[in-house]
């Protein structure tokens, strides 16, 4: 599954590639989506950016103009943007999500 998700988020980075993007609205389309879904911040952190849920939760919550951004930077918003622009994505990710621990969310 995970490696389902991967593949499919290396596909769709690299249709945005070459593209400038705005990472306000990506940070807010991916927080709503998270929202939408129940999927918490650490499983996203996990799953899809590779990074803690507390750097996930400062990219989504200050997301810096994509010319202020490192390589590093830029790359995580790639991730996230190719994650919410692919519903097969989100349900893959949403897949994820422990059983058990739904209720205490991410």
């Amino acid at each position: 599954m995970e490696a389902k998700l991967q593949e499919m988020l290396r596909y769709n980075m690299d249709k945005y590639a070459n593209q400038n993007l705005d990472t306000l609205h990506i940070s807010r389309r991916v927080r709503e989506l998270l929202s939408v879904h129940n999927i918490g911040q650490r499983l996203f952190a996990k799953y899809v950016l590779g990074l803690s849920q507390g750097t996930v939760s400062e990219l989504l919550s200050k997301p810096k103009p994509w010319d202020k951004l490192t390589e590093k930077g830029r790359d995580s918003y790639r991730k996230m943007h190719a994650w919410a622009c692919d519903e097969n994505a989100i349900m893959l990710l949403k897949s994820l999500i422990p059983k058990k621990a739904e209720e205490s969310g991410g």
